[in-house]
């Protein structure tokens, strides 16, 4: 019996020693860090088993500690990097300056929150973590700079955004909003290029939501927000983008001619007109959007309406190569679908020539600025009208002359 009552005891005592074990876990880390020659190893291993502990892992002093540890590695290679005869590594001092935050961000949060038991907010190590990083934020800057220059897109999107992170916690307690100042809308801005350049859409999406309005050069951000909606497949979360974005930029033709081409996508030929309407009222001798109005009627067979609106391009811009190729290829069209009726006369096969005649100046005028694109096009009405020199020429490289 007194064997099993002792046996009671120490099951007692254990719960809350081992709760204490995990505190003196995180000061020991914290001791080591602080020797001539830290074990980084054993550093990390002590604040795990602080991290996974329910006594511990909601402990501010816990991810205090694991942010030091990074600031600690940074100094080091910073250190070196500074001192004459001495070899750094560049890379890993940026990689360990940001990775501070991993741990502070969670210390900031933990100590933002009211205590249970007073309902009082009680800061132990908040204003040494911002005292740090009122040095370190600037270099989290260079660090993003420093990766967007060797094109480690992921690396730069983390280093921008946690100098954004690095200035939410030198807010004041109780607000929670960065203010707008140039600094901050350049690290959103350079956030969002280093996500697009990386094509890393799904970040440009999640940073379009949080930065969009914040950010340095909006027309340029809102484009490549809508762009990566669009290189998802997803024209639903693109739409208010491109709407917002042609009510604010009307100049810029993505916005319009993005949405007339979901529009066309969909068959949605009305709404597509409508919208290119909308959008020469502000500009209505822009050659680009009328080319847009006649490749809606293009693509709903309209041959009449889009023979008049490419002719009206080239009024305007007779050297414009999608009006030039279009046009040819709805005379083309126009001949090819006379042709495949079953019932057509020999007044038709006549009038279908005639098409075939009226491409030709136009593929010709575009085939000299995008031969590539424009040949096998070209070769065939070449082929149909019977000029077989030209249709030869077309398809035979150039030798040089002896």
């Amino acid at each position: 019996m007194k064997s099993y009552l002792g046996y009671i005891a120490a099951l007692c005592l254990l719960t809350p020693l081992s709760g204490v074990a995990q505190h003196t876990n995180v000061r020991a880390a914290d001791r080591l860090l602080q020797s001539d020659k830290p074990n980084y190893t054993e550093i990390r291993r002590l604040i795990k088993l602080a991290e996974e502990h329910e006594e511990t892992k909601n402990d501010s002093y816990t991810y205090y500690v694991k942010g030091l540890v990074e600031r600690n590695l940074y100094r080091t290679e910073y250190r070196k990097i500074t001192m004459p005869r001495s070899e750094g590594d560049t890379a890993q001092m940026f990689r360990s300056i940001v990775n501070e935050l991993i741990g502070w961000r969670v210390a900031d949060s933990l100590e933002r929150q009211p205590e249970p038991a007073t309902g009082r907010i009680v800061l132990r190590y908040e204003k040494k973590i911002q005292e740090y990083l009122k040095e370190d934020a600037p270099r989290m800057y260079e660090a993003g700079l420093f990766w967007l220059e060797h094109k480690d897109y992921a690396e730069a999107v983390r280093a921008f955004t946690g100098a954004l992170d690095a200035r939410r916690i030198l807010l004041p307690i109780g607000q929670t909003k960065l203010p707008v100042d140039s600094t901050v809308s350049n690290l959103a801005y350079y956030a969002l290029v280093s996500a697009y350049t990386g094509e890393l859409y799904p970040e440009v999406i999640r940073l379009g939501k949080e930065y969009k309005d914040v950010a340095a050069n909006k027309n340029e951000v809102y484009q490549f927000v809508a762009r990566a909606y669009l290189a998802q497949q997803d024209t639903v979360g693109a739409m208010p983008l491109l709407e917002e974005g042609a009510r604010l930029y009307p100049e810029t033709s993505f916005y319009f001619g993005s949405m007339i081409s979901i529009y066309q996508s969909q068959g949605k030929y009305k709404e597509a007109v409508e919208l290119i309407d909308r959008a020469l009222k502000v500009t209505p001798d822009n050659p680009n959007l009328l080319v847009l109005r006649g490749n809606v009627y293009f693509f709903a067979q309209d041959w009449d309406r889009a023979i008049e609106i490419y002719r009206q391009v080239l009024r305007l811009s007779p050297d414009n190569y999608d009006a030039l190729f279009n046009l040819g290829q709805v005379y083309y069209n126009h001949a090819v679908s006379i042709l495949a009726d079953p019932l057509s006369t020999k007044l038709d096969e006549k009038k279908a020539k005639d098409y075939f005649r009226q491409s030709l100046p136009h593929l010709e005028a575009a085939y000299k600025m995008a031969p590539d694109q424009v040949r096998d096009l070209l070769g065939n009405v070449y082929y149909r009208l019977g000029l077989e020199k030209k249709y030869e020429e077309l398809y035979t490289p150039n030798t040089p002359k002896e």
